[in-house]
C-alpha cells in the first residue's frame, strides 16, 4: 500500500485505543494498524538514549543501564525490543486484554506486532521461530487462557504477504508452563522477583520437543517487558535442554522503571 493511501485510511481512523470505532477494525493492516498506535502511544527514548539490551531510557547523564538483568554473564537473552512505553493508552488496552478479559484485543495487537517486526526487519530478519513467552492454563490456572499465545495466534492470521514470520502455531507450543506461579507484578523488590524467577518459573518450564528448536534463533513474544527476568527463564529453557542458537524478545510495551 502506498504511503499516500495510508496516510488517506489514517486520516478517518479514530486513533488506537478507540478502535472498536474505526471503520478498518475488521479490514485494518498492520501497516495501518502500527502507524495509528504510533500517533498516540508513548515512543521509546531515541537509540542513543536507551540501553541496547532493554530498551531502558537511560537516566540523565549516564550511557549505562541500571537493570541488573543487563550486565549479567548468563542473561540467556541476547535482547528485548519493545514497540512503546507502557502508559496512556497501551497501558489501558493491554490492562483491558490481559486482566479483563477483553480478548478483541489479540487482533489489534496481532497486527501492531506484525507492523512492528515488517518495520524492524533488520532486527528479525535471522529468526528461525516466533514463540509465544508461555502462561499457564491448567484446570487450577487463575486465568485460564494464555494472553501472548492469542496475540501470537492473530497475528499470523493478520500478515499478509509478503509478511511470512514464522510464528508457532504447532500444540504444543516450542515452550510450555506446567504450572501456576505467583504473577511477578505483585513481586515488588528485584531480589525477591529475581528469587521467585529462579526457582517456581524456572521449574515450571518445560520444552516438549527439543528438536523443534534445537540450533535455531528464536523470538519471544510478551506484552510487557519489566526487567527481563521472566525472559530470562524463558531463553535459559530454551537454551539449555532445547538448544536454541540465540533467544531474543519482543513485546508490545516496556515498563519504565519508577512507574509501578
Amino acid at each position: 500500500m502506498a504511503p499516500t493511501d495510508i496516510d488517506k485510511l489514517l486520516a478517518e481512523a479514530p486513533g488506537f485505543g478507540s478502535c472498536g470505532a474505526c471503520p478498518y477494525l475488521q479490514g485494518g493492516t498492520p501497516e495501518l494498524c502500527l502507524r495509528c498506535a504510533r500517533r498516540t502511544v508513548e515512543p521509546l527514548a531515541p537509540v542513543d538514549r536507551r540501553c541496547s539490551v532493554c530498551d531502558q531510557t537511560y537516566q540523565a547523564g549516564r550511557t549505562v543501564c541500571k537493570n541488573p538483568v543487563c550486565g549479567m554473564a548468563e542473561r540467556w537473552f541476547e535482547w528485548n525490543h519493545a514497540v512503546a512505553i507502557r502508559s496512556g493508552v497501551l497501558e489501558d488496552a493491554v490492562k483491558r486484554f490481559k486482566y479483563e478479559g477483553r480478548r478483541g484485543w489479540a487482533a489489534i495487537f496481532g497486527r501492531i506486532l506484525v507492523g512492528f517486526l515488517d518495520s524492524e526487519g533488520r532486527l528479525f530478519d535471522d529468526i528461525d521461530l516466533i514463540v509465544a513467552s508461555p502462561a499457564y492454563t491448567g484446570s487450577d490456572a487463575h486465568r485460564p487462557w494464555d494472553y501472548a499465545r492469542e496475540i501470537l495466534v492473530a497475528a499470523s492470521r493478520e500478515q499478509r504477504p509478503p509478511s511470512d514470520w514464522p510464528f508457532d502455531l504447532v500444540t504444543p507450543p516450542a515452550i510450555i508452563k506446567t504450572a501456576e506461579t505467583e504473577p511477578m507484578a505483585r513481586i515488588k523488590t528485584y531480589k525477591e522477583r529475581r528469587a521467585h524467577a529462579e526457582t517456581a518459573i524456572r521449574c515450571a518450564l518445560l520444552v516438549p520437543d527439543p528438536g523443534r528448536i534445537r540450533d535455531k534463533a528464536v523470538l519471544v513474544v510478551d506484552d510487557t517487558f519489566t526487567d527481563g527476568l521472566t525472559l530470562r527463564e524463558v531463553a535459559r529453557a530454551l537454551q539449555l535442554p532445547g538448544g536454541a542458537r540465540v533467544v531474543r524478545g519482543v513485546s508490545l510495551a516496556r515498563q519504565p522503571y519508577g512507574r509501578g
